[in-house]
């Protein structure tokens, strides 16, 4: 058992994610002295509190991904959940050799439900480490991850439902006040920096076709 687990590379991908995640809770409870992110753009999105629905919908995104690919497509797994790291890892040495924060979150919550809800998800998120926005980044890297699977790249239907819950997850940053808009740009290029990385240079059999060796990969979909 425990050999199949050593030898199970799309587990370990799941695995170093965990670490990564552990790893930014830490950093993002250090107060560093860092830079404000913000634009004249921010002033003007109002605050929209139901958005909290799609920001939450983002843990559920990553994993309910993780489980379906593991089922359907290892390979595709591991491809997506290095997208997810490498932005996760990408994004912690910013935050470490730039760090930075945001004052874009309101001051006084209403009573409806979803400003609540809003008001206990920033009472334990602190305002730090914003940008690239990582919820941004990782959606894009969750996005392509499916569409670009073996077992849903002709699922149009899966592609659309994505697409759209990948743009109401990005919009969700900026009108529950999360990110700024300069976050969600830069988070925006890192999950498509990342991609082309994963996708077209490192999981390329004609650039490191040895990368498949040992993989059953069958008639999956490489790039």
């Amino acid at each position: 058992m425990f050999r199949k687990i050593k030898d199970d590379k799309a587990l370990w991908q799941v695995y170093i994610y965990m670490v990564l995640i552990i790893i930014f809770l830490v950093v993002d409870n250090i107060n560093l002295a860092g830079d404000k992110i913000q634009s004249k753009i921010d002033d003007m999105i109002p605050f929209v509190p139901i958005f909290i629905i799609p920001y939450f919908a983002w843990f559920i995104f990553i994993v309910a991904t993780g489980i379906i690919l593991y089922k359907k497509s290892k390979l595709d797994l591991r491809k997506t959940y290095l997208s997810v790291n490498l932005c996760m890892l990408i994004g912690l040495v910013v935050f470490f050799l730039f760090p930075n924060y945001q004052t874009l979150r309101p001051e006084v919550y209403a009573d409806d439900v979803f400003s609540q809800w809003v008001r206990l998800i920033q009472i334990g998120d602190s305002p730090s480490n914003v940008c690239p926005s990582l919820h941004v980044a990782i959606s894009i890297s969750l996005y392509t991850g499916l569409t670009h699977s073996a077992c849903f790249e002709k699922r149009k239907d899966i592609h659309f439902f994505t697409l759209i819950l990948t743009n109401l997850i990005i919009l969700s940053t900026v009108f529950i006040k999360q990110h700024s808009v300069i976050d969600v740009a830069f988070g925006i290029l890192l999950g498509v920096v990342v991609h082309i990385f994963v996708y077209k240079i490192y999981f390329n059999p004609a650039i490191l076709p040895s990368r498949f060796a040992d993989d059953n990969i069958g008639h999956e979909k490489l790039i």
